[in-house]
């Protein structure tokens, strides 16, 4: 796919909202994994600036078992959350958009001092997956993937990263009470090759599939992800693993599978999904980094689970049960 409009850096900085709109938010997302240093993590930030609040999932796991997590929904925002080039929650997390994007986090039992830089530059995410549809959730939507570098120190353990990672930006009107499931599922092999695949299901009973290979320096939509499954641990939510087949718009086929290192659980406004971090696989053997979110929630519920295996869902610092 050619000629792909670029997103100006500037739309990295955050944006003036729909002050008539409730719902109008924006977000900044980061996830990363450093299989060498034995260190992943997952952080959202929206800020819904006409209501006033705050939702921040924050998580850290370590391969040894050393777990970190935060998350608040509906927090009071405060004016200092929000600048010209930054967004925050309080003294806890901070990113600022200064051509690349530097993480701050401040907790009891974690601290972080990260960046964020591109492989690519900014496309809007549509015009990436060739989809003509209406996406949902916020109008307003980039992804990119990159390498996330700095400390974290987890537990009082410093692990200094060098990982390969994701992010992504929206603004715009965001109804979480819409989605009934989410498959969203980004990989990165390195500054040469990255995907990213989602289903989204949404009533009154629709689904919509898209993605898109990023390739030597090239976008390719993927046409074709029907054969898309996850296995699920009996706690309903997080996933062990999953796999799919995926068709390209110029006809190559690329079967894609992942495994959990760990999982963090996110709930924002009643919508409840894990991030299940770990390493993904082509079938020519080459690994990279994975994220599959998922979120099960066919009957529209909106409390977040009470217990999960596989995937952390506390506040604070704990360890991985055996």
């Amino acid at each position: 796919m050619t000629d792909l409009a670029i997103l100006p850096k500037s739309d990295d900085r955050p944006h003036a909202p729909d002050q008539s709109d409730p719902l109008w938010q924006e977000s900044a997302l980061f996830v990363w994994h450093d299989q060498k240093a034995g260190l992943g993590g997952f952080w959202r930030l929206g800020q819904e600036p006409v209501a006033g609040a705050i939702n921040s999932c924050f998580g850290v796991f370590a391969h040894d078992g050393t777990r970190f997590r935060s998350n608040v929904t509906g927090a009071p925002m405060v004016a200092s959350d929000r600048g010209e080039g930054h967004m925050a929650w309080g003294p806890h997390v901070r990113v600022d958009f200064d051509n690349d994007a530097h993480i701050k986090a401040d907790f009891d039992g974690c601290q972080a001092k990260l960046r964020f830089a591109d492989f690519h530059p900014l496309y809007d995410y549509v015009a990436m997956t060739g989809h003509r549809g209406e996406l949902g959730g916020a109008p307003h939507h980039t992804e990119c993937s990159g390498r996330m570098t700095g400390i974290v120190n987890l537990g009082g353990r410093d692990y200094e990263i060098d990982a390969l990672a994701y992010r992504d930006r929206s603004w715009g009107s965001r109804d979480w009470s819409t989605n009934r499931g989410t498959r969203w599922w980004p990989c990165v092999f390195g500054p040469d090759l990255a995907l990213h695949v989602m289903h989204l299901i949404r009533p009154p009973g629709s689904v919509v599939r898209m993605g898109y290979v990023f390739r030597d320096g090239k976008v390719i939509p993927i046409v074709g992800s029907d054969d898309f499954v996850v296995g699920l641990e009996s706690d309903a939510v997080t996933p062990r693993g999953g796999e799919v087949r995926l068709t390209l718009e110029n006809g190559e086929t690329l079967r894609v599978t992942c495994e959990r290192t760990d999982g963090i659980v996110l709930h924002v406004r009643g919508y409840t999904a894990v991030e299940a971090i770990g390493t993904a696989r082509l079938d020519n053997g080459r690994t990279g980094m994975s994220n599959l979110e998922v979120c099960t929630n066919a009957t529209g519920g909106s409390q977040p689970p009470i217990f999960t295996i596989g995937s952390n869902n506390g506040e604070g610092l704990s360890r991985k049960s055996d």
